[in-house]
């Protein structure tokens, strides 16, 4: 048991430092909402509809990005009409835009 939980934990700090390697904040940020969605929905959620459990500070911590940083991509996002997004309810409109912002990866 002890084994497999390590090999899971550190299967999710490779994917964070892998997805924090070379890829610009936007290509971040839209990897780590469609991963999310991907979670949620796994889980019998909407893929679509979610509320962020964490708040911005923790995903840039995650991103390894600064706050603000977060904050500015979403809001690119939001305005690109990709994802809306109100206080931590997201709404994912575009998968097919927000797959290419990620640079076309479906998950990080």
């Amino acid at each position: 048991m002890q084994y497999h939980l390590f090999r899971l934990l550190s299967k999710e700090l490779g994917t964070a430092a892998q997805l924090a390697a070379d890829h610009s904040a936007d290509e971040r940020v839209a990897a780590f909402l469609i991963d999310l969605g991907e979670r949620y929905a796994a889980r019998g959620f909407s893929g679509t509809h979610f509320r962020l459990s964490m708040s911005r500070s923790d995903i840039a911590n995650y991103l390894r990005l600064a706050p603000e940083t977060v904050t500015r991509a979403l809001g690119r996002l939001r305005s690109q009409g990709i994802i809306e997004i109100d206080g931590r309810a997201v709404i994912l409109r575009d998968d097919v835009s927000l797959r290419a912002q990620a640079g076309g990866r479906a998950s990080p």
